[in-house]
């Protein structure tokens, strides 16, 4: 298990001159992330919209192994877990420095990757001049779009429990971190309500939060990555690419049985209620 590391208000480390400010567009799996960093990157401040930010995500890791190690191995290497942390901003800042520069120099750097959800606390720490913003949606509604993500993975009508059971978890990893960080990250991070995208009416939220006007316009058509999914893509949807649609809120009530849904709200219902999803 990875240890929970603990925020602090002190910013230690700055990106030089501070010449933007990094956000990241978060949240599980189908839970309405693509079209929510689409939207971000319609606005005056950020860059176009590009794919997800898998290499840099990956940069976390080996700080989380270093002081997960750190009473073992790592205190050889660094004279505190405060040195380490330190040492690993410098080389987060001069990644995101080159991605600034790849990405036309925006004020605001949105960048989207869902699997940087339970590592958001991770990241604030090191970069303490980064926002966040996270798309939540109704458990049953995720879900239920990866079982259909799995059926056309197998060519299979039927996914077993114990695999929708891991979907579930999987949920709960994503957001449980989150929901126990939020007073920390304070107004470092929008939590957004997937039916606020969904009814077009997250516009203002998200201007509040830094990213300047929105220009609905702008919307899927500025890019600086290919926004079309490739051809046989089983994650992609009907809507991608689109404007948002209320269509898929309440899709799931077509796809789960009573037994499924009750077992997703059992598993994820405490977690999606803390931060509004339900």
């Amino acid at each position: 298990m990875l240890k929970r590391l603990f925020l602090r208000e002190a910013s230690k480390s700055a990106l030089p001159e501070n010449r933007f400010t990094p956000l990241f567009v978060a949240g599980a799996p189908r839970s309405g992330t693509t079209i929510l960093h689409a939207i971000i990157c319609a606005a005056e401040k950020t860059n176009g919209y590009i794919t997800e930010c898998s290499y840099f995500t990956a940069f976390m890791h080996p700080l989380l192994i270093g002081l997960n190690t750190f009473d073992v191995h790592t205190k050889h290497y660094f004279e505190s877990k405060e040195a380490l942390i330190q040492n690993h901003s410098d080389v987060l800042n001069n990644e995101l420095s080159k991605i600034w520069e790849k990405t036309g120099r925006p004020e605001v750097l949105a960048l989207k990757d869902p699997m940087l959800t339970p590592l958001i606390p991770h990241v604030a720490e090191p970069l303490p001049q980064a926002k966040f913003v996270v798309s939540v949606r109704d458990p049953r509604a995720t879900i239920s779009s990866r079982i259909e993500v799995a059926k056309r993975e197998t060519q299979d009508s039927k996914v077993p429990d114990d695999q929708i059971r891991r979907f579930c978890d999987e949920y709960v990893h994503m957001y449980g971190t989150v929901a126990n960080h939020l007073a920390t990250l304070g107004d470092r991070i929008l939590i957004v309500d997937y039916r606020d995208v969904a009814h077009g009416v997250v516009f203002d939220k998200l201007t509040a939060f830094g990213v300047g006007k929105i220009d609905n316009n702008r919307i899927w058509s500025n890019t600086i990555a290919n926004p079309d999914r490739p051809p046989g893509d089983v994650w992609a949807t009907d809507l991608h690419g689109k404007m948002p649609s209320v269509a898929s809120i309440d899709r799931y009530r077509d796809h789960l049985d009573s037994q499924t849904e009750k077992m997703i709200l059992d598993i994820c219902g405490p977690v999606a209620r803390a931060l509004g999803a339900l």
